[in-house]
Formats: structure tokens, C-alpha cells, sequence
């Protein structure tokens, strides 16, 4: 029995990999909502044998998190989940010596063998697709979006960020060109489901 600990703030996204995991057997699945949760769970009920982490999370980020656990714990296996996988990201889990680093759109198999590697001691990195470093956000992107979120339309943004009608339109066609999507409503979409804004 291969003793599991995910740690995601997306209950969605926590309760539906531990469902999965747990019902293929093999698996003692626990799960934290955050890394301040992870640390805790290992100090109290001692290190799983993998730790299953999302990149991206409010109180503490995936790397920070290791970090923390391994003060007390250096031997901590680690398999890094991201929304959307950078290639500077993945570089940074190998510098650290983390186990691996794959995209939370990985086929399902390929998750469960990679815990199982890990597990027994390998690795497993993603190795391509990548989302590349210059399709990443801009601040002003990001803001723009996170107005979006709120329901403004671009007039409104327009004038919250004290710029042209214009200008948000640019930036929103440059959100969907990275995101993959077609009009706002799902770059929104899109941009909760990678984990870039959070609810």
C-alpha cells in the first residue's frame, strides 16, 4: 500500500484525485488544502511515501512547501502537479532534487505510474509541452483578467486601469492567443482551470 498525501487549495481537483487513487486500490490516500496543512499532516502522522503537490497555491507556493517539510523531513518524495507547466518551473524541481514535475492535464495512468515510480524511488519529469515562458501573463493581462472574473466589461476595465477601450481589447486578445480560448468568458474559464486565478 503505497501511503499518498495530495495537497491542493481546489477541493474539486483534491477530492476527485483522492476518489480516483483510492477506488484503483493500492493507494492510502490522505489530502491537505494547503502547504501550512502538508507540513502539519507530517509532523503528526509521519512522511507518505509520495506527496502529490499543486505548483500554484495561496499560502504557500508547491516550492516553498517543500522546502519547509524537508527542515524536518529531507527525504520527502515529491511529484509537482502545475496548471500550467513551465520549463523554468520544471528546471527549478530538478535543481532541488524534486521527483517530478508533470502538467495536472497528465493522462491519468500516466499519474498513477509516476506515484508508483516515484514511490520506488525514481522520477518522472514532463519532458515536453511545455507552455512557454513568453506565453505566460503579463501583470497587466493578469489584471485585466482578474477584472474579468469580476464580470467588468472592457469599458468598465478601461476605466479602472485608466487606459483606452482599445488597449483592454488588446490585452484580452493576447489572454485568449495564451490561453487557448475564445472570448472572455472562457478565458476565465480556462484561467481558473490552470490554476492561474483562484476562487
Amino acid at each position: 500500500m503505497i501511503r499518498v498525501l495530495i495537497v491542493d487549495d481546489h477541493p474539486v481537483v483534491r477530492d476527485g484525485m483522492a476518489s480516483m487513487l483510492g477506488a484503483g486500490g493500492g493507494f492510502d490516500v490522505r489530502c491537505a488544502s494547503g502547504g501550512e496543512e502538508a507540513l502539519s499532516f507530517c509532523r503528526v502522522e509521519g512522511v507518505p511515501d509520495v506527496v502529490v503537490m499543486d505548483v500554484k497555491m495561496p499560502d504557500m507556493d508547491g516550492f516553498t512547501t517543500v522546502e519547509r517539510i524537508r527542515r524536518y523531513f529531507p527525504d520527502v518524495k515529491v511529484l509537482l502537479l502545475s496548471g500550467m507547466p513551465l520549463k523554468t518551473d520544471e528546471e527549478r524541481a530538478r535543481e532541488m532534487k524534486i521527483c517530478g514535475y508533470l502538467p495536472k492535464s497528465v493522462p491519468w495512468r500516466r499519474l498513477v505510474t509516476a506515484i508508483e515510480d516515484i514511490s520506488a524511488g525514481g522520477t518522472d519529469f514532463i519532458g515536453e509541452a511545455y507552455v512557454e515562458e513568453k506565453g505566460a501573463l503579463s501583470d497587466r493581462e493578469m489584471e485585466v483578467l482578474k477584472w474579468m472574473a469580476q464580470g467588468k466589461i472592457r469599458e468598465e476595465i478601461a476605466i479602472i486601469m485608466g487606459i483606452s477601450v482599445e488597449t483592454v481589447k488588446t490585452h484580452a486578445r493576447s489572454i485568449m492567443r495564451k490561453l487557448d480560448s475564445v472570448n472572455n468568458a472562457s478565458s476565465v474559464a480556462r484561467a481558473y482551470e490552470l490554476g492561474i486565478l483562484r476562487a
